[in-house]
């Protein structure tokens, strides 16, 4: 069960490997790209190539399709990786070994929607992947395996989700061997220690530069995927993509622009000086921050506002 394109080196793995994919789930197509087309997602696409019956429920609770079809493959074992839909119980149960869940975070920190943002959005120096066994609660049933990784400075959320996403695809079939020699149990979370992270907002991105530099530019790490760290100039918005960020050499009220050079739009903060280094104005590509300045004939002591 999966949809996202975190899902693809999970899947990819398993097909390579010397077990069986006999049923993939996964979203339905929904429009996308310029001309709205409508596209399947990752999962099935790769799926589709391999010949691999696939299934496109629009829920799973309380659907008896679902329950026949996946009776009818009689799985060892059910792997969800990024599908996006509540599992009921009833299906929890069908598998012999279960429903397991391949969760990017160290679990029981940062059960929930948005564990890879989250973590960036924090300023967190490592997180990790944990594969658990799926319960009736929110990413909180018992762990098989964990591994570590570090975050980098520059990373982003795509960069972080692409390393995780081949991470967590060697951890999943380490343990799905280790489960099919019986030689691991899952481990109980320290349900005490959980800490949560709930879905991304909008609002989220919305770039208050009276914060903390850091602060600001870890948003910018965290968001870029969606719905991307933004403010506004001369009343239209402006995503930001990419930042660094100074501590110490506030020139001016938050939000004003103190220098423009090739490294990109210097902009005030509540401790520093946010540098914007990429943006993409509305309705427009993205591109560096020195080339929106010239074009848009940006001078210094403006103000960027986030309203």
């Amino acid at each position: 069960m999966g949809s996202a394109a975190f899902s693809i080196p999970s899947l990819d793995a398993l097909i390579k490997s010397s077990h069986r994919v006999i049923g993939v789930m996964t979203n339905r197509e929904k429009p996308a790209g310029r001309g709205l087309e409508t596209r399947p997602t990752p999962v099935a696409e790769l799926a589709n190539r391999h010949g691999i019956d696939t299934m496109t429920p629009v829920t799973l609770r309380d659907n008896s399709e679902v329950s026949v079809w996946i009776r009818g493959h009689a799985p060892d074992a059910i792997v969800v990786v990024a599908y996006g839909k509540f599992i009921p119980p009833g299906i929890l149960s069908m598998p012999v070994h279960g429903c397991l869940n391949l969760h990017p975070s160290l679990l029981p920190r940062y059960r929930g929607a948005a564990p890879i943002q989250r973590a960036l959005m924090n300023g967190d120096e490592k997180t990790g992947v944990t594969v658990m066994l799926l319960d009736e609660g929110m990413d909180s049933g018992p762990i098989y395996m964990q591994e570590e990784v570090s975050i980098g400075p520059t990373d982003n959320a795509t960069t972080l989700g692409e390393r995780l996403s081949r991470t967590g695809a060697e951890v999943l079939l380490t343990t799905l061997s280790l489960i099919d020699q019986k030689r691991i149990e899952p481990v109980a979370q320290r349900h005490e220690l959980a800490t949560f992270a709930p879905k991304i907002n909008r609002e989220e991105g919305k770039l208050d530069f009276a914060r903390p530099s850091m602060e600001l530019c870890n948003a910018v790490r965290g968001l870029v995927e969606w719905p991307t760290a933004w403010t506004m100039y001369r009343g239209s918005v402006v995503q930001v993509l990419d930042t660094e960020y100074v501590v110490g050499e506030n020139a001016g009220p938050p939000g004003t622009i103190v220098k423009i050079d090739k490294v990109g739009i210097h902009v005030a903060t509540g401790d520093g000086t946010l540098v914007i280094r990429s943006v993409r104005p509305a309705g427009g590509r993205s591109m560096d921050a020195l080339s929106y300045a010239n074009g848009k004939r940006i001078k210094t002591g403006e103000i960027f506002r986030a309203k």
